[in-house]
């Protein structure tokens, strides 16, 4: 795990001379060594401690995106049960709210980050504060007057604060309230925190000093360090990636110039460039892996472990679609923001991973009410489901979903 402290005390002992030629890799191997190291490969971890297991999965990929749409369920829940299968959704909540070992911030879009990483992401806030007032010099007594509230009334929901007397020049999407997205900037601002959430998902918001209070929380390190330490955490999720894909998959912080930052990590021999030699010569980039990481891959194809599995739409494995695009070959795109009569799989569509390839995708919707799980349609890519063993592998990842869901039926498309 890569911090502050030991980022510039790797040993490291590797037959590779950093400083000549690239090693030649194929994308089959990206593939598989990214699916590694989002923990999507072999058997999920058995362990009676569900907490652990969340925290070993954060450990290796940083984050998890939240979104608001629960067509199947909440997307870090799917995210999650698709690395370590079924689980207490409590015991995610409490490492969140009550044992403050994750928190709900903003490393490449509203997402739960491990509270270590705080450190970093209070370096974004801050430069956002400024950007705030900068341009709105009234948000100032907008944030003192929203945090006086919640300091005499504790943890409170946003239906408990009272509307502001303001210019509307907060904008967000649809027509929310303007007290619930001077909340938004005061959070992404690090003013306030989520403090918890209702059974409705609603979010209780409180004061950073009073939630965090008896947690130490290192200083921020110098911006260079801190633009190195985000480079190298990023890599370690994705396994093996390009700097264009490093740049935009976790960042707690904007690396400023990502190219320069991983010419000097590749001076410090703390990253090795890779070529993939089976990508077409126009989407040929610098790639790097991690130093610490080429033994894994010395002897990957021992350590390789298929594994058959739904994923959210948001999963850390997809959710960059050029990248899917390049080491998978598959669309990810969201359809969920395009008109329905120009859908072509479906609102909320759950890729289909077997084995190092994504072979379909299921359009699902639960319903709680009646415990229903219907699959409106199942996607085939390429024909892939023809395969061996393709169309069981499919049909037991959606009865583990409904086991997941806890549905009492689950509806499958008759042609299936």
């Amino acid at each position: 795990m890569f911090s502050p402290e030991n980022i510039f005390n790797l040993i490291v002992l590797s037959r590779y001379d950093m400083h000549h030629d690239a090693l030649q890799i194929t994308r089959k191997e990206v593939a598989r060594f990214a699916i590694m190291r989002q923990h999507l490969s072999g058997r999920p971890a058995h362990s009676p401690d569900d907490s652990t297991r969340i925290l070993n999965v954060f450990t290796d990929i940083n984050y998890l995106q939240l979104d608001p749409t629960s067509t199947v369920d909440r997307s870090q829940f799917l995210a999650l049960w698709s690395r370590i299968g079924n689980f207490d959704r409590r015991s995610l909540l409490d490492l969140i709210y009550r044992e403050r070992r994750l928190v709900e911030s903003y490393a490449y879009a509203a997402s739960i980050c491990l509270v270590e990483d705080l450190p970093l992401l209070r370096m974004k806030m801050l430069d956002l504060k400024l950007q705030y007032m900068k341009k709105h010099p009234e948000i100032r007594t907008l944030f003192m007057e929203m945090k006086d509230q919640i300091k005499s009334k504790g943890p409170t929901l946003s239906s408990q604060l009272s509307e502001l007397e303001t210019k509307s020049w907060l904008s967000g999407w649809g027509h929310e309230r303007q007290v619930n997205l001077l909340l938004d900037r005061m959070h992404r601002s690090g003013e306030l925190v989520i403090c918890d959430r209702t059974k409705a998902n609603q979010k209780l918001w409180d004061i950073p000093d009073r939630f965090f209070d008896g947690l130490r929380v290192p200083d921020p390190p110098d911006i260079a360090d801190a633009e190195k330490l985000v480079f190298m955490k990023s890599l370690h999720s994705l396994g093996i990636a390009s700097i264009e894909q490093v740049s935009r998959h976790y960042v707690p912080l904007r690396i400023r110039d990502a190219s320069s930052t991983a010419h000097e990590l590749q001076e410090h021999d703390m990253i090795v460039p890779v070529e993939v030699t089976d990508l077409e010569k126009s989407r040929k980039k610098k790639w790097y892996i991690s130093t610490e990481d080429v033994s894994i891959l010395d002897r990957l194809d021992r350590v390789w472990k298929p594994r058959a599995v739904l994923l959210s739409p948001f999963d850390n494995l997809i959710i960059d679609r050029m990248r899917t695009q390049e080491i998978f070959g598959f669309d990810s795109r969201l359809e969920m923001y395009v008109p329905k009569s120009r859908r072509r799989y479906g609102f909320f569509t759950m890729p289909f991973l077997k084995g190092d390839r994504i072979i379909g995708r299921i359009d699902p919707r639960f319903d709680r009410t009646a415990r229903v799980l219907t699959i409106n349609a199942i996607h085939d890519e390429r024909k892939y489901l023809s395969g061996p063993g393709a169309k069981k592998s499919m049909s037991d990842a959606i009865s583990s979903l409904g086991d997941f869901l806890k549905a009492s039926d689950i509806r499958l498309p008759p042609s299936f």
